[in-house]
């Protein structure tokens, strides 16, 4: 177990090492905001649809279409089921309607699921195969995301079509399709490799940008011990033990549980504050949950990793 941790912690540091350059960078100003809003679309529409297509070209996982809607519905189901679960809970801790309860449930209830995955995933197992589980798992989150989530916070039944336009999602579908009808192998080369030199500087970049996001809501953020506390509690300790539960009694592959298990480590999506914004909700309350879970989290992520790891035999 010590040993596990250890190992753990040495694949997590690095990580977190470039989230803190991201911080020093956009504190410094050595990228202005426009800028930043620059990169991030860069990132969001072109690079990290670029690395999600390498990966998920000829993929195994993403070459069966049952595998790959279990996936989905496996990465939507945990999150529909955590934004239930905390919002029946959240009354308990003196959160209402009108008070924090919608904004609190969406932040507490989605991880960060992609960005911060990708280089512990790589770095602790080295298997590219891990990638494209991550990402039809990923396509169940985005989808949950943009309905329930934003239901949740707007307080409307809605359901929005484009959600299946994001570039991300049209490389997941794109890649499957292809795998599907059999036509990866005949994917120009030369295209193939333009796509993946691209895709290359997806990860790095993407943690630089949640490093520069994290410093730009850290003025606007109000801490309070009861919000820290339930954030803590909850995104780090009852929904990790939830999703290895998950993980534990249901009949998954081997790739799928160690997605999951990178999953339940994971602190608060720095996503949710951009639908708070957008959906109604309570920017700043949002914050705060994210950016204590984001520090705690360095603490808990090799213990909830290696425990896991253990309940799971991985």
């Amino acid at each position: 177990m010590y040993n596990q941790v250890i190992d753990v912690l040495f694949a997590t540091t690095p990580v977190f090492i470039i989230v803190l350059i991201g911080v020093f960078i956009r504190k410094r100003k050595f990228i202005t905001q426009e800028t930043d809003k620059g990169l991030t679309t860069l990132l969001i529409n072109v690079l990290l649809p670029c690395f999600i297509f390498t990966n998920i070209l000829g993929s195994k996982a993403a070459s069966d279409l049952p595998n790959v809607l279990i996936l989905a519905s496996l990465g939507a189901g945990i999150i529909i089921s955590s934004i239930a679960i905390v919002y029946i809970i959240t009354p308990l801790l003196g959160m209402e309607r009108g008070s924090g309860r919608r904004s609190f449930t969406v932040a507490a209830s989605l991880q960060n699921y992609s960005f911060i995955v990708i280089p512990l995933l790589m770095s602790l197992y080295g298997d590219k195969e891990l990638l494209a589980t991550l990402f039809l798992h990923s396509l169940g989150v985005e989808i949950a995301m943009f309905t329930v989530a934003v239901m949740i916070l707007s307080g409307k039944l809605s359901f929005h079509p484009r959600i299946l336009l994001k570039a991300p999602v049209l490389a997941v579908l794109l890649g499957v399709t292809l795998n599907i009808s059999s036509l990866a192998p005949d994917f120009p080369t030369p295209i193939l490799s333009a796509i993946s030199m691209m895709g290359f500087t997806a990860v790095p970049l993407a943690l630089i940008a949640i490093g520069m996001s994290i410093a730009e809501v850290l003025p606007e953020t109000k801490f309070t011990f009861r919000v820290g506390f339930a954030a803590i509690g909850i995104r780090l300790i009852l929904l990790p033990a939830i999703i290895l539960s998950i993980a534990y009694f249901l009949p998954l592959e081997t790739a799928a549980k160690k997605v999951l298990l990178m999953q339940a480590a994971m602190p608060a999506a720095l996503f949710s504050i951009v639908l708070a914004r957008h959906y109604g909700g309570k920017p700043t309350l949002v914050a705060e949950v994210i950016i204590v879970t984001s520090i705690v989290s360095f603490i808990t992520m090799p213990f909830v990793i290696a425990a896991g790891s253990a309940l799971l035999g991985l």
